[in-house]
């Protein structure tokens, strides 16, 4: 019994190392096995119409193209992405063709499924019509009827009407009805605006002493605001001068050029051929590219025509990235104390 006991547990122990083991490997795959990059840029003129100018194509794989993606811009977008020979993405994507003959046929039935109830909705119709004709018929006769009965109505209450406006002036005793007149509003005399004046003066003397208040509490408001810049100003300066910024500013200026020089393409070129309406532009750009040979070098290759507009040409670059400068400059900064003091420095709040 003791014997199959350990010999479960050195199954699951295996197992376990085992899954460890892939863990390991994939995380180390990840940070050091590097994503290669690859950009070709072409531009050629004078080719068909139907042809763009410019095409772009960009690859990117990673572990032996295990990971494979790969993005074109042709006068259309193009975005494949690849596991092995599995495609994972595709844009746009591809239609099958049994669906496309499936579909068609469903579009049919359909189309014919449409079509029934619109035959009997036009059955119905024309029943509809049918008995709305016979109704009309019966309609426009009670329709002349009630006409006339509404004519007589009218003429009625045109007979009434001035007898009503003669009683409306006589109330119910049969006297006039009186006119209400309107009191007009004593203005006020001399006496009631002498006694008025203090109130107005009390009134203006309240408006410029709160004018004043408001004037006083503005000027200290910004005096206040005034202060509290100048000592943030004074507290900032004295961090920026101290050896924690000076450390923390080092470090991080070279972990950024490191990751600059990770950065930087393997291989690089570029041959142009440039033409403007002008050649003594032409002749400038030129120039220009011969200044800036030695940072460029022979990679790059700039050719003139003076006699017409142009602009063609190949550009490429190649290069690889690896995860592992990103994740190492990223702790280095993190547990850095310089950089930790000068975080607390500046998130201090008494200042």
């Amino acid at each position: 019994m003791l014997h199959i006991l350990l010999l479960i547990l050195k199954m699951i122990g295996i197992v376990l190392l085992c899954i460890l083991g892939l863990l390991i490997l994939g995380i180390a795959c990840a940070l050091f096995v590097p994503v290669r990059y690859r950009m070709e840029a072409v531009r050629k003129e004078g080719e068909g119409e139907g042809e763009p100018p410019v095409t772009v194509t960009v690859k990117i794989t990673w572990l032996l193209h295990f990971v494979n993606v790969l993005v074109r811009f042709n006068g259309s977008l193009f975005v494949r992405a690849r596991l092995t020979l599995f495609t994972l993405f595709r844009l746009p994507k591809k239609e099958k063709r049994g669906k496309a003959k499936t579909d068609s046929g469903k579009g049919r039935k359909k189309q014919e499924k449409a079509r029934q109830p619109e035959q009997e909705n036009t059955v119905k119709k024309s029943k509809t019509t049918v008995l709305e004709s016979d109704g009309t018929e019966k309609n426009e006769a009670g329709k002349t009827v009630e006409k006339e009965q509404n004519q007589r109505h009218l003429e009625a209450q045109e007979e009434t009407a001035p007898l009503d406006a003669t009683n409306n002036c006589v109330n119910e005793n049969g006297e006039p009805d009186a006119v209400s007149e309107e009191i007009p509003d004593k203005k006020p005399g001399f006496v009631d605006k002498l006694r008025a004046i203090p109130k107005i003066l009390r009134s203006i003397f309240e408006k410029i002493k709160s004018i004043f208040e408001n004037i006083q509490y503005t000027i200290q408001n910004i005096c206040d605001k005034i202060r509290s810049v100048s000592g943030t100003i004074t507290y900032y300066r004295g961090v920026i001068e101290g050896e924690a910024f000076q450390h923390s500013f080092a470090l991080c200026k070279k972990e950024l050029l490191t990751i600059a020089k990770s950065l930087k393409p393997d291989k690089f070129e570029a041959a142009l051929v440039v033409g403007t309406d002008d050649p003594a532009a032409t002749g400038e750009i030129l120039a220009v590219c011969g200044i800036l040979y030695p940072i460029l070098g022979p990679q790059v290759n700039v050719v003139g025509d003076f006699e017409k507009k142009r602009l063609e040409g190949r550009v490429f670059i190649k290069g690889k990235l690896r995860f592992f400068t990103f994740v190492r400059t990223a702790v280095r900064i993190y547990f850095n104390k310089d950089i930790r003091k000068l975080y607390g420095l500046l998130k201090k709040e008494a200042v």
